[in-house]
């Protein structure tokens, strides 16, 4: 077979292909060059599997903390005090050197910050490295000087994974935005009275609805909280000039732009040229009144500044990735999702708004599955989901994740202020407070250890008495 494209003859021969034969064309296709297209197209499949594993491993190095977290009953702290918690971990970020992202599988540690209704007994907690327990304690003491920090037993093998599906139900989700994550969710501040500056907790109906389950249920929410840089935020100054400039979004996909839209605006422009350029229809002057001017953020609607106002305030504040999951489970007698699913999506959805973001559960990441195999698809689902929840996966799930500011995180995670009465919340039953001045100390004996040292005595009235001293 010869082709002619006017620079010559270029000889094909064809006579060697079994044309008639599906599996013998394949085999030929394979070994006259075939091969080389399925080793590039394995490279980054098999590049991303070791990764992944380098990772695993690196992770395994980590030592977690469980820490059980009660605030006294008559706190008066706002969801604001929270904020300054969060704003702590992002000192935690090391990006690391390309050696140690590469080679080592080096990976950012996480934090879990969970609220858990257990039968109806509602704990807060904090999953924590030990490396980084000093950090979170001292963090909440700063705002919380009166909160108890107890490390507990890890509550997630109440629930085995490969659970009994037919005495058990269990329904869980990853909760994404609605939006861009440069759109903030509603938070704190704009749950109080314009006028009387009363604070609703939207934690009241959480906790309430929380409570209310029975023994032999159970239901966790998890907040996944990874620090990462400042990158995200470049994405938010684009979405504010296309909203000043007013580009409309379009709903047509990527072939419309590549034969409609992207031949018709250079025509357009083409045609600006040569009227314009030229001289055409009244000269430049009348050409330049002609032209459409951008517009600018005096020439917003009220509600497109807002929209602007509002992803600036979200930017400048800290910023981090998060895996938001949630799991309801429980008898299969006693399973309701009216009560366990419908209620608590129903509370988190207090943060959404109609004009900026909010959260609703993933359409990848879910419990349920229609037609074709269903039921063993959902157990399926069901003991994925619960194995992400145990393990504080930062990679599996609905993507990376979405990302909140420090402010959106003090708004869902927080402890209850004072008006909330949720009466299966643990809290600290006494207040602490510092002991008398000058308070004698009781001296107790004890047998010292050989090789050491007298211990100082130390006096509530004053400085220790064997301390040196300069004349």
């Amino acid at each position: 077979m010869e082709l002619d494209f006017g620079l010559g003859v270029l000889s094909l021969d064809l006579t060697g292909i079994p044309t008639n034969n599906p599996v013998l064309f394949g085999w030929w296709l394979f070994t006259h060059g075939g091969l080389w297209v399925v080793v590039v197209a394995l490279i980054p499949i098999l590049w991303q599997a070791w990764r992944l594993n380098r990772q695993h491993k690196y992770e395994h190095g980590f030592e977690y903390v469980l820490l059980a977290v009660d605030v006294p009953k008559e706190t008066e702290q706002s969801p604001r005090a929270v904020e300054h918690i969060f704003s702590a971990l992002a000192a935690t970020y090391a990006r690391g050197t390309v050696y140690d992202r590469l080679w080592k599988g080096r990976v950012q540690e996480t934090f879990s910050f969970e609220i858990v209704s257990l039968g109806g007994y509602i704990q807060f907690l904090i999953r924590t490295s030990k490396d980084f327990r000093d950090l979170i304690e001292a963090s909440i003491y700063s705002q919380y000087p009166n909160a108890e920090i107890t490390q507990v037993e890890d509550y997630v093998g109440r629930i085995p994974t490969n659970f009994d599906t037919a005495a058990y139900d269990l329904w869980g989700t990853e909760f994404v935005f609605n939006n861009k994550n440069v759109y903030p969710i509603r938070t704190y501040p704009e749950f109080e009275h314009e006028l009387s500056q009363e604070f609703k907790d939207p934690m009241a109906q959480l906790l309430e609805t929380m409570g209310r389950i029975n023994a032999d249920e159970d239901i966790w929410l998890q907040l996944l909280v990874i620090p990462i840089d400042d990158e995200w935020k470049s994405h938010a100054k684009a979405e504010v000039e296309k909203i000043i400039k007013g580009q409309a979004k379009s709903s047509h996909g990527i072939l419309y732009y590549l034969f409609v839209g992207l031949p018709l605006g250079v025509l357009s422009d083409l045609a600006d040229v040569f009227r314009y350029g030229l001289g055409l229809f009244g000269g430049e002057e009348e050409g330049e009144e002609l032209m459409v001017k951008e517009r600018t953020i005096m020439q917003l609607t009220p509600g497109q500044r807002k929209v602007v106002e509002a992803i600036e305030r979200k930017v400048s504040k800290i910023g981090f990735r998060v895996k938001f999951r949630m799991i309801y489970w429980g008898r299969r007698e006693s399973f309701l999702k009216g009560r366990g699913v419908a209620a608590v999506v129903g509370a988190i959805q207090q943060f959404n708004t109609l004009d900026l973001n909010g959260f609703k559960p993933s359409k990848l990441v879910t419990t349920k599955a229609e037609y074709f195999l269903k039921e063993s698809r959902i157990n399926r689902k069901q003991k994925s989901m619960l194995r992400s929840y145990k393990r504080r996966s930062a990679h599996r799930g609905a993507g990376h994740g979405i990302i909140m500011n420090i402010e959106e995180l003090a708004t869902v995670y927080h402890f209850p202020v004072v008006t909330v009465k949720a009466p299966l919340v643990k809290k600290t039953e006494l207040k602490k407070a510092e002991p008398p001045f000058a308070l004698p100390v009781l001296q107790t004996k004890y047998l010292k250890p050989v090789g050491v040292a007298e211990p100082t005595t130390i006096s509530k009235s004053g400085a220790p008495t064997n301390l040196p001293f300069v004349e």
